[in-house]
C-alpha cells in the first residue's frame, strides 16, 4: 500500500490570471493497470480548491460536468473566473484542460452571509459505528492509486431499496474539508452493484463544514434506473452526527454490470 501524505487535489496558480494547475500523481487516478484516469471527485476537488483560491471564499455549492475522459493526464489546467453575484456571495465558473482538450465544465458559489445562525435539520441515521462494521474491500484499483488513499467500511447495503451507507476516512489523515468532501461525494455509482462501472456524467456538491481527521458516513439513496441511466443523492455525516455535506449525481449504467 502507498499512502499519499500531501493532498493529492492541491492546485499551483498557473502562468495567467485566475488559472491554476494540479499536477496529477498516482493517488489522484483510478483505472486498469496502464489507463490511469483521474478520478471525477479529485478533478472536483480541484476545481474547488482553484476557486477557493480565485475568489477567497469558501465554496457554499457546486456543480461539475464530466465531459472528456483524462486517460494519461499530466497535468489539468483550470481556468476560473467569477460571472455574477454580490457583496457576500459570488458566482463563478471555471473550466478544466487536459493537453487542451476541454474535460470538465463547473459551476459554483462561494462566499457567505454573516452574521448567521447555523440550524441543521437532516439527522445521521442509525447505523453500526465504524468498530462494528468489516473493513471494505481493499482490492480494487492499481497500487499507489485512489484506492489506497482510504479505508472503507459498509454500514449498510440494501440493494432492494437503493441504500448504502458507507463509513469513509483518509488513510494520510487529512480532514474531511471541503476539498476531501468533493472526492467523497464522487463515490456514488459504487453503491449498488447494477451501477458499479458506469460512467458518472455530473456531480452536485454542496459543501456545509468541515470535520477534523475522522470517519465520514455517505448515506446514498438511489432514486431510479431509467433510459440506462442512474439517479440519486448522498449526505455525508461527520462521526458525531454532523452533516458535512450533500450531493446528488447521475450516471450512465454500465452495460455489463458487475457481480457483487
Amino acid at each position: 500500500m502507498s499512502v499519499s501524505r500531501f493532498p493529492f487535489w492541491r492546485v499551483a496558480p498557473g502562468e495567467r490570471g485566475g488559472e491554476y494547475v494540479l499536477p496529477v500523481m498516482p493517488p489522484a487516478t483510478v483505472g486498469p493497470e496502464g489507463a490511469p484516469h483521474v478520478m471525477g471527485g479529485v478533478a472536483l476537488a480541484a476545481a474547488v480548491d482553484a476557486l477557493e483560491l480565485a475568489s477567497g471564499q469558501t465554496l457554499l455549492w457546486s456543480n461539475i460536468q464530466f465531459l472528456a475522459p483524462t486517460t494519461h493526464a499530466e497535468e489539468l489546467v483550470v481556468s476560473c473566473e467569477q460571472c455574477g453575484g454580490g457583496q457576500s456571495v459570488g458566482q463563478w465558473q471555471a473550466e478544466i484542460r487536459s493537453n487542451g482538450r476541454l474535460t470538465h465544465r463547473v459551476s459554483a458559489a462561494l462566499g457567505a452571509r454573516e452574521p448567521s445562525e447555523q440550524r441543521i435539520f437532516a439527522a445521521m441515521p442509525g447505523v453500526p459505528s465504524p468498530a462494528e462494521c468489516e473493513s471494505g474491500d481493499r482490492s480494487w484499483g492499481v497500487p499507489g492509486t485512489l484506492g489506497d488513499q482510504l479505508e472503507t467500511r459498509v454500514a449498510l447495503q440494501d440493494d432492494a431499496r437503493g441504500i448504502q451507507a458507507l463509513w469513509s476516512r483518509s488513510q494520510a489523515g487529512f480532514p474531511a474539508d471541503s476539498g476531501w468532501l468533493a472526492i467523497v461525494s464522487d463515490f456514488f455509482l459504487g453503491a449498488h452493484p447494477a451501477s458499479r462501472g458506469g460512467s458518472s456524467l455530473d456531480d452536485t456538491y454542496r459543501y456545509i463544514q468541515s470535520a477534523d481527521d475522522g470517519w465520514v458516513l455517505t448515506v446514498t439513496e438511489f432514486a431510479a434506473f431509467d433510459r440506462g441511466v442512474v439517479h440519486g443523492s448522498a449526505r455525508h455525516f461527520a462521526e458525531d452526527g454532523r452533516l458535512l455535506a450533500i450531493s446528488s449525481q447521475s450516471g450512465v449504467l454500465p452495460r455489463i454490470p458487475r457481480t457483487p
